[in-house]
């Protein structure tokens, strides 16, 4: 059994057994707006500050500047932590721009260069790299939505997340990575990768008439005994907070 890793999301260590397994990767699903950004933010910050884990954040789609940005909107100073060399921001978005590139000049002479060898292999010696410097302890990717979109052929997917997946299991850290919810509702088919990864977790935005609420669930997670129920969270000016004793829409 792994060790147990505090989150410092409220509510969160309930619905996982007292913390997240150490060493494993965790998937976080979830559609646009529903604070996926927020939680690995406050899971990475959290942790630099409450348990001494550094942290590196990686990002597939928006830039340093405007995740500090944003983060510190909720009091979360990683400029700072960045300075105090107790974080460390890698910008992939530029990697994937100029791969895409490469393949729209040399749409045939690259096809030999693209899956693995163009993004994934770089990313993970860039991301071992930092966390060495820092004996960090904590990954965030963001958002493997992102790296995916640039492969033509479902094949290609398939191996970049594979193999982004297993790299990132070879650590010895904890990483959290983020993927989009492709479809909104109770019921939906599985993505591919929840099968890659020790745990997933889905935050979703669910309407009853005109009353909406935020819900979050963790569908699975090895080495721990998980509360599966269908949960409300909140984002507020403190960040995230889940709360497992809550019934969904306020019903008994």
């Amino acid at each position: 059994m792994s060790s147990k890793v505090a989150t410092g999301i409220p509510g969160l260590d309930e619905l996982v057994d007292g913390g997240l397994p150490s060493e494993r990767v965790i998937l976080i699903v979830g559609g646009p707006g529903t604070g996926k950004t927020i939680l690995c933010g406050q899971f990475l910050y959290k942790g630099i500050y409450e348990n001494q884990e550094n942290g590196v954040f990686v990002s597939l789609d928006e830039s340093r500047d405007h995740f500090f940005t944003e983060m510190k909107k909720f009091g979360w100073d990683f400029k700072k932590a960045e300075e105090d060399r107790k974080f460390a921001f890698i910008d992939a978005t530029r990697m994937s721009r100029v791969a895409m590139l490469k393949e729209k000049l040399y749409k045939e002479e690259s096809r030999s260069l693209r899956g693995k060898h163009l993004p994934v292999d770089r990313l993970i010696e860039d991301i071992q790299a930092k966390i060495s410097a820092l004996n960090a302890k904590r990954v965030v990717v963001d958002t493997l939505a992102a790296l995916t979109h640039r492969f033509l052929e479902p094949v290609e997917k398939r191996n970049a997340t594979v193999d982004l997946i297993e790299s990132l299991a070879d650590l010895g850290v904890i990483s959290l990575v983020t993927t989009e919810l492709g479809y909104l509702g109770l019921e939906r088919h599985a993505l591919e990768e929840e099968f890659l990864v020790h745990g997933v977790i889905m935050m979703q935005t669910l309407f009853s008439g005109a009353t909406t609420t935020r819900a979050i669930q963790v569908e699975k997670m090895r080495e721990a005994k998980v509360n599966p129920s269908l949960v409300p969270y909140s984002i507020g000016q403190n960040g995230i907070e889940i709360f497992p004793n809550m019934p969904l829409f306020g019903n008994k």
